[in-house]
């Protein structure tokens, strides 16, 4: 049963060059964008990016990186 863990560093690589939402800590803002590369403490680096306020668009930010310790979800693009 030990053999069948993912580990989230995993399932997030798995989603590299893939659309992804990402929520952070402050205030609810969500970016949505292409995840380029992460690395083992879930360092994002996005591409494409643009920011969301609830489920108002703000604006587009092209290239980002945000610190893993910054995110509460991550989660494919449907």
């Amino acid at each position: 049963m030990v053999n069948s863990i993912v580990l989230p560093v995993k399932k997030v690589f798995s989603l590299t060059d893939s659309k992804i939402v990402v929520e952070i800590k402050d205030d609810g803002r969500k970016l949505q964008g292409r995840l380029v590369a992460v690395d083992e403490h879930l360092n994002l680096h996005m591409e494409e990016t643009t920011e969301y306020t609830g489920d108002r668009r703000g604006r587009a930010l092209g290239t980002v990186v945000i610190r893993g310790n910054n995110i509460l979800t991550i989660s494919p693009l449907l």
